[in-house]
């Protein structure tokens, strides 16, 4: 028996960068989880039958947020550290990733993870696991949403607890790659510091074989790219390193970008590669600012994300709310459009998810969420602005409600 449903409330829905459909007194019909029509409460209830479920919901739906770049694994101790990258990293976030080999742990970290999540709207994305593969095992079947993982990879230049259980052998990866569930795994290759030319190509070969979704940071401090060029001296950037080892293509997500040069640029919009930008963390960690301008005129594919946990947050709000006001004041202009698509269907376009997720689109799942109304007589504007204003703590309660495939989640 068909599960058959009407959602009714205010709706805002992106299309693009620039356009998002908007109806005060709007209405979802879905069956069995799939959207089937969407708009005006009195046209989608045209045609269809008396006896259907209709849910009156007080507020706006809209899509679930997509995150394109976090650590799971940080979950727990997100915004507890800051200070530079990479004593970041060595004293803070690989002692914390370490512990990931008590599967106990992993198990109740990854429960509170995707609830943390779902309460703060967010229903899809891409994770950055620890090295152990038990710990990715573990993320992948208690997932919630529709995410994208992989261990990160690190052989080198890493304390030993971590490198020792790091790489596959070619026999347990090339197992990884032929599973049904690949689609929900990506080749994780922590940063080029971490792995030897050799090992950076052999997972560039393993990508193009495959197919495979591919994740990495790039050029995210000055000292993390002065260390790529002491390790990599004959590559002429750390952009090149990663093209060398045939490790960019349109499936490859890339965090932050910050510290790079037209060249650099030119070479991801030739891969077609996508930027994972992450604002709040960027500035958590005092790092420069994510020059968005450059994404502009190379017609870069982005899309939004926390980086937890260097991010503080996991809100998504809390990230569109760091966006906007970190861009505006160097004088570029972002629109509620464009902020609103860049944390969903971006996410899922990146995600190559674009087809059955990211908006609310008939044909695609029925994932949405609820936020506070709009007020008589204000604009669309004035609620988007409303409804990112605030402490990081209150955006992280602000979604009322969260939907998978149409039943209630959070």
């Amino acid at each position: 028996m068909e599960n058959k449903k009407i959602f009714r409330a205010s709706i805002i829905n992106p299309r693009n960068h620039a356009v998002a459909d908007c109806f005060v007194d709007g209405a979802i019909y879905t069956e069995d989880g799939i959207i089937k029509k969407i708009g005006y409460f009195s046209d989608v209830i045209k045609g269809c039958e008396n006896n259907i479920e209709t849910v009156e919901l007080d507020g706006v739906l809209m899509p679930g947020f997509a995150d394109v770049h976090l650590h799971w694994v940080q979950h727990q101790v997100r915004g507890k550290y800051s200070g530079e990258l990479l004593t970041w990293l060595k004293e803070h976030i690989w002692p914390e990733e370490a512990s990931y080999i008590d599967t106990g742990k992993a198990g109740q970290a990854a429960e509170e993870f995707y609830a943390d999540m779902l309460r703060a709207g967010t229903v899809m994305g891409m994770s950055y696991s620890s090295p152990h593969a038990a710990a990715t095992e573990i993320a992948m079947q208690k997932m919630r949403g529709d995410w994208i993982i992989g261990n990160v990879l690190m052989a080198i230049n890493a304390p030993n607890d971590l490198t020792d259980y790091s790489l596959h052998d070619p026999i347990l990866l090339n197992e990884i790659m032929m599973r049904n569930d690949r689609h929900h795994y990506a080749l994780t290759p922590r940063f080029a510091p971490n792995l030897s030319t050799e090992i950076l190509s052999y997972l560039g070969m393993i990508a193009v074989q495959t197919s495979s979704f591919v994740q990495t940071h790039l050029a995210e401090s000055n000292a993390e790219i002065a260390w790529v060029k002491e390790l990599f001296p004959d590559a002429e950037s750390y952009t090149q390193v990663y093209d060398k080892a045939g490790l960019l293509t349109p499936k490859t997500i890339l965090g932050h970008c910050i510290e790079m040069n037209d060249s650099e640029w030119q070479c991801l919009f030739a891969r077609g590669s996508w930027v994972a930008h992450c604002p709040s963390s960027n500035e958590a960690l005092g790092n420069n600012r994510m020059p968005l301008e450059k994404l502009q005129e190379y017609h870069i594919p982005y899309a939004l994300a926390t980086d937890v946990g260097a991010g503080p947050s996991h809100s998504m709000l809390h990230v569109i709310q760091r966006f906007i006001a970190i861009h505006r004041k160097a004088g570029i202009k972002i629109s509620f459009q464009e902020a609103l698509y860049r944390a969903t269907l971006a996410g899922a376009e990146a995600m190559n998810r674009d087809a059955i997720a990211g908006n609310l689109c008939p044909g695609k799942r029925a994932d949405f969420i609820l936020l506070p109304s709009k007020q008589k007589n204000q604009s669309w504007d004035g609620w988007f602005s409303e409804c990112i204003g605030g402490t990081m703590s209150e955006l992280e309660e602000r979604p009322q409600g969260t939907w998978l495939a149409s039943e209630r989640a959070a």
